[in-house]
């Protein structure tokens, strides 16, 4: 099978997608519904504010005085690692959501993180997809993107927060259009570029020491505070009045609610022996997650080491499970552990993040109290549970698909009950997922790099996360060549040029998918040549150049019937249909797709029914045979009801709109061309334009 027919490329996924809004896959086979999409929801996607706060009046007053500017205002909010900018930033925002109907955005560019800054074009990508925009439509680079966001948001009144910036031009591409907006960031740096451009800044210092007491006193909630205030405030001293190490000192004291409070100070002042912070604050905070982590049981401390080895920002509890070689049950309490310990944080979606400085922390402690084959087993351990489950996502969002990589064929380790949970999954997991491939090409681990390629294809081509297709894709073509394994590179060539056939790069597309040709006929690999057979000669299609594409789907045919693969000799007799078709050759085309629609008609695939009958409804109408394309498509729009695959239906209305305009009812025409672009527009689809234009030109624009 091909990505043209699997859900895999530009030629099947706007039925599969309605861009920012929830995905269902049933348009591909039929049991899961995709509904007209409603209007994008309003983005919230800010995390959770802290449950506990105290004080920063004066610099929530100056924030307060930033709301309502009808030019719309930047503001960054500077200050030490720990100091609490993001705990400000969420509290203000929370708090002030009602002045933002039209959504918060939010985005971590990771500026002090140990792997990195993140692209802004990533957080781009997340903000257009938030605000609606189909996927297929968001531009390839950072400029357009940057563009589209600003067009997009011109005039609306939405807040948008940027943590951890490492420079002006980060921000600067992330600020929306023109508009009552409110840009907040959050740095360690004071980022001069962006008070040239007239941004506010709010410097935020430690805690004053009452606050810091007071802040303390609401954590830990239990009296201890109120009966030793001496102690309580030496121990803020010692942790610099920074709330996020107060919260780890809280943390530590909660997990021994006995423990006086003037234990903990000692251990930090005596133990320890902090000479205070040097200006960046990470030895106060270093130092009390230190003492938090020493009251931990052993398999919890153990755990949080191994966290610091995590290739993504957050991680569910199944991978913790098998980062750390426990059942799951075991698993989640010592999770629950760190959380109590805040050593841990949990977030609404059920899964754990470490502040940066704790991942340091925790990657620190794991480089100097696990042995490095430990280290490697555990990476192994939690690389091969995520490479379990994405293959079993992948297979439940199209079962249908041949695989080539070893992971497919070992037991399940999950079950996914409907393939909307599957690329739920993927979805959510994708920046972990991504960061496997790099991590995995990176340390020798070349085999699961390009099966996590493999297992990456369905999501990348339904969702279009381009960027990371791209760069997922090249690492795991390195890895393959490096094994010098023929068949994992021409697995990897075929993702890659559909990628570039879905980008509209058709000449590249095809010279991919030459070369994966060639790969596959070094592996010897059967159907991997029938695919890149295929793909070649949807590339020749592409190019208007049908004649040429007959040859490479015959070869294709020649291998599936060799195989007695029914299906694949089907699909090529609608590839065979369409080529015919384009050639002018009617007959044989009504003949070739009158094959493949029996084919699909008995093995129960309406979505490859619908995708069928549009092709021979174009022959009929090309033959001169109106009424049975009328028929042809009207089987289209009963199915694509049925099934809920609303593209499918808008091109059935353009091509009834055609047979009626030839006819002369221009009334009728208007009709289902406004019908199809009401379609489009719901689904975010670049369609949309087009049919926008065209109602707007002769005859349409001029009425019957």
């Amino acid at each position: 099978m091909t990505p043209r027919d699997d859900p895999g490329t530009a030629a099947n996924s706007a039925g599969a997608v309605s861009g920012g809004t929830v995905v269902q896959v049933g348009a591909l086979h039929g049991d899961v519904r995709l509904e007209h999409p409603a209007a994008p929801p309003v983005p919230r996607q800010l995390p959770a504010p802290p449950r506990h706060f105290t004080d920063r009046e004066p610099e929530q007053l100056r924030l307060r005085e930033a709301l309502g500017d009808p030019a719309g205002r930047t503001v960054v909010l500077t200050g030490t690692g720990g100091v609490g900018k993001s705990a400000l930033a969420l509290r203000f925002l929370d708090a002030a959501a009602g002045e933002f109907p039209d959504g918060v955005l939010y985005t971590d560019l990771r500026g002090f993180a140990e792997g990195g800054p993140a692209d802004p074009a990533d957080a781009l990508d997340a903000f257009l997809r938030g605000l609606g925009a189909a996927p297929g439509s968001i531009p390839r680079d950072l400029a357009g993107r940057a563009a589209a966001f600003r067009s997009l948001t011109h005039g609306r009144r939405l807040a948008v927060l940027v943590e951890n910036a490492l420079s002006a031009a980060q921000v600067r591409v992330l600020s929306p259009g023109p508009g009552p907006h409110l840009v907040l960031v959050t740095s360690r740096l004071h980022l001069p570029g962006l008070r040239v451009d007239g941004a506010g800044f709010v410097d935020l210092d430690p805690l004053a020491e009452d606050d810091a007491v007071t802040l303390l006193e609401r954590m830990l909630d239990d009296g201890r505070t109120r009966a030793d205030p001496r102690s309580a405030r030496a121990l803020v001293r010692l942790c610099g009045r920074l709330p996020l190490a107060l919260r780890a000192a809280a943390g530590g004291l909660l997990l021994r609610p006995r423990q006086p409070l003037s234990r903990m100070a000692d251990r930090l002042s005596g133990e320890l022996r902090l000479d205070g912070p040097d200006g960046t604050g990470e030895p106060s905070v270093d130092a009390v997650l230190t003492a938090s982590y020493l009251l931990l049981s052993p398999p919890a401390r153990r755990l949080h080491r191994l966290l610091g080895l995590l290739p993504g920002r957050d991680t569910a509890p199944d991978a913790a499970a098998a980062l750390a070689g426990e059942d799951p049950e075991r698993a989640e309490e010592l999770l629950a552990e760190l959380v109590a310990a805040s050593l841990l944080e949990e977030t609404p979606g059920g899964r754990f993040a470490q502040h940066d400085l704790v991942r340091l922390h925790a990657g620190r402690r794991a480089e100097r109290e696990e042995e490095p084959a430990e280290r490697e087993r555990a990476l192994d351990r939690l690389l091969h549970r995520l490479l379990a489950t994405a293959a079993a996502a992948d297979r439940a969002l199209n079962p249908g698909r041949w695989h080539l990589a070893p992971v497919f064929g070992e037991p399940p380790v999950r079950v996914f009950a409907t393939r909307v949970r599957a690329l739920e999954w993927l979805e959510g997991e994708l920046d972990v997922l991504r960061a496997c491939v790099d991590l995995c090409s990176r340390t020798g681990r070349h085999r699961w790099a390009w099966e996590f390629c493999e297992c990456l294809r369905t999501v990348f081509t339904l969702r279009k996360h381009i960027d990371a297709w791209e760069a997922t894709h090249l690492a795991g073509l390195a890895s393959a060549r490096a094994l010098e394994d023929p068949a994992a590179q021409g697995n990897v060539l075929t993702a890659l040029g559909g990628l570039y056939l879905t980008l509209g790069d058709v000449d590249r597309a095809r010279e991919t998918h030459l070369r994966a040709l060639a790969a596959w006929e070094r592996a010897g690999h059967s159907l991997g040549r029938a695919s890149a057979l295929e793909d070649c000669g949807v590339c020749e299609l592409a190019r208007d150049r049908p004649a040429d594409a007959v040859p490479y789907f015959e070869r294709a045919l020649e291998v599936h019937t060799g195989l007695g693969r029914r299906r694949g000799i089907a699909l090529m007799h609608r590839r065979l249909g369409e080529a015919r078709r384009d050639l002018g050759e009617h007959g044989a085309a009504a003949e070739l797709l009158g094959r493949a629609l029996e084919f699909f008609t008995e093995d129960a695939e309406p979505y490859m029914r619908t995708r069928t009958l549009r092709a021979l409804a174009a022959v009929h109408r090309a033959a001169g045979r109106p009424e049975a394309a009328r028929e042809a498509l009207a089987e289209v729009l009963r199915i694509a009801a049925d099934i809920g695959a609303p593209a499918e239906e808008a091109g059935a209305r353009v091509m009834s709109a055609d047979l009626a305009q030839e006819e002369g009812d221009t009334a009728r025409a208007r009709e289902l061309l406004t019908r199809a672009l009401a379609i489009h527009t719901a689904l975010s689809s670049p369609e949309a334009a087009v049919l926008r234009r065209r109602l707007a030109s002769p005859p349409y624009a001029e009425g019957p």
